[in-house]
């Protein structure tokens, strides 16, 4: 008898190492494919991060001058960078291996970049040329937000995961893009303030 509970302890035993080892190689392979999917991501992100802060310094002109010129003459300022599309994220990103509140964020960041670009549309309709001034303000602070919000979410991305790669802003020491976009966000809302 004693027999018998030696040998369905040696059973349960061996079960009980198959299942921790299966469950730890499955967390393994699963942070393996998290951090992958997590560069992926970084890269993504900071690249958008980086045509927002274009569309952030487009303020209508080209060398000091309005942009634009009707057949008639009369000059006005015109975008000169096209907006950015909304992140497009790769098929091979594995998104289960990667929390469901940093996840949400970086899918809900494409939303958020089409509504975005409807608020500019609806406020290019109501600017008034030649400045197009309500047009510019609207753009240039809806892609500073989302220029924050991609490299804040790519930072938590390198936080969870791990990464210790720096970041394309980290290698040129003298630029910090967060600041800048704070530093135009701020200014936006001082000439918005001075205005009421």
């Amino acid at each position: 008898m004693i027999e018998a509970f030696i040998g369905l302890a040696g059973v349960l035993v061996g079960s009980m190492i198959t299942i921790s080892k299966d469950l730890w190689v499955s967390k393994l392979v699963r942070r393996r494919e998290g951090s992958y999917s997590a560069i992926r991501l970084i890269c993504i992100l900071e690249e958008y991060a980086d045509k927002c802060i274009d569309v952030v310094c487009d303020d209508g002109t080209a060398y000091g001058q309005p942009a634009g010129r009707t057949e008639s003459g009369e000059e006005y300022n015109a975008p000169q960078i096209a907006k950015p599309y909304p992140l497009e994220y790769p098929e091979d990103i594995a998104w289960r291996s990667i929390k469901e509140p940093l996840m949400h964020r970086a899918l809900a960041l494409t939303n958020k970049a089409r509504s975005t670009d409807r608020r500019i549309d609806a406020s290019a309709e109501h600017a008034l040329p030649p400045e197009y001034e309500e047009l510019f303000e609207t753009r240039q602070e809806g892609y500073a937000w989302l220029g924050l919000d991609a490299l804040g979410l790519a930072d938590d991305l390198r936080k969870e995961f791990k990464i210790f790669a720096k970041s394309s802003a980290e290698l040129n020491g003298d630029w910090d893009p967060k600041a800048f976009l704070r530093g135009r966000l701020s200014q936006k809302q001082e000439r918005r303030s001075h205005r009421k």
